[in-house]
């Protein structure tokens, strides 16, 4: 197939380019050439921006459109003003915050109600700015698909871990602290986020892109069973050969210390159907201790650790 990749060529795009050469696809990729300009030598290269761009992108025909760098509604647009007209399969990855959050044990399907496109969600600082505003690039492309003429795709994950994660939100966040051999964990109740596997994660995108059914159909994409927060720390434990001490600190004192977040916890919990996903798209989980060995082998950036303080 000739495929196009929009967006740079870190973590989660970097697999996807891996995944499709593998394949052995015609990949042409979209990007201003800042990130790895190094990597995939074999693939082609449009340089641009989406603010506006380049007249080469219509000129070829796309079987595949990978958008997963469009953030807002004229970043999805803007783009698809360029090669709808010569694509057969848009797929956009969006995100699970699309979703109105739900009572807990209330669990989130594909249908259930996004943010609407009100200024009051769609504007920082309002939390759900970011998913509203990938709700209402969603609300576009469902709306100029069949008005062009090519199918779409949409793929919902939840937060991505692997290999080269450069948010060092998850996996990596979590391995360091357990190599540490001091972890800290906020009182219960705590839950770990559901979150899904980044090589998992691109399977799946690139099965919607094949499957004739996966036309004008979204997905939510996350790992096929919940990880609690003691399994990642044991398993990771196991793969170190360490015995980290855990430390339970009050969620008060969190806030004492101006801690708004800890990377993957939450104090709900929140269930998120892939059913849907693994009948249509045969989505599938990689063993977990083999996830996070990967991500040993290939660590990600590291950032500010917002625990170090206790």
């Amino acid at each position: 197939m000739r495929v196009l990749v929009a967006g740079g060529t870190r973590y989660i795009r970097r697999h996807l380019v891996e995944f499709l050469l593998d394949e052995g696809h015609d990949v042409t990729l979209f990007n201003r050439g800042r990130t790895n300009p190094d990597l995939f030598p074999d693939a082609a290269r449009i340089p641009g921006e989406r603010a506006d761009p380049p007249a080469a992108l219509p000129q070829h025909h796309w079987d595949w459109v990978f958008d997963i760098s469009a953030f807002t509604e004229g970043d999805l647009v803007g783009l698809i003003d360029r090669v709808g007209l010569r694509t057969d399969r848009y797929v956009f990855i969006s995100t699970r915050g699309t979703y109105i959050p739900q009572p807990e044990g209330v669990e989130i399907t594909e249908e259930t109600p996004q943010w609407p496109p009100e200024p009051r969600y769609l504007d920082p600082p309002a939390p759900s700015w970011y998913g509203a505003r990938k709700a209402k690039a969603e609300a576009a492309l469902w709306r100029l698909a069949p008005a062009i003429g090519f199918e779409a795709s949409v793929i919902r994950p939840p937060v991505v871990y692997g290999p080269y994660d450069y948010w060092d939100q998850c996996g990596e966040y979590w391995l360091r602290r357990v190599q540490s051999g001091d972890v800290v964990v906020p009182e219960e109740p705590v839950h770990f986020t559901r979150c899904v596997y980044v090589r998992d994660c691109v399977r799946a995108m690139i099965a919607a892109a094949k499957a004739p059914h996966a036309a004008g159909r979204a997905y939510n994409m996350a790992a096929t069973r919940h990880r609690t927060l003691r399994e990642w720390i044991d398993t990771a434990a196991a793969l170190l050969g360490v015995t980290p001490r855990v430390r339970r600190v009050s969620w008060q004192a969190l806030q004492e210390a101006g801690i708004t977040r800890v990377p993957m916890l939450r104090r709900e919990m929140q269930g998120f159907s892939t059913e849907r996903a693994e009948r249509e798209l045969g989505l599938t989980s990689t063993p977990f201790a083999q996830t996070l060995a990967e991500c040993l082998a290939h660590p990600g950036d590291e950032m500010e650790d917002p625990l170090a303080s206790f």
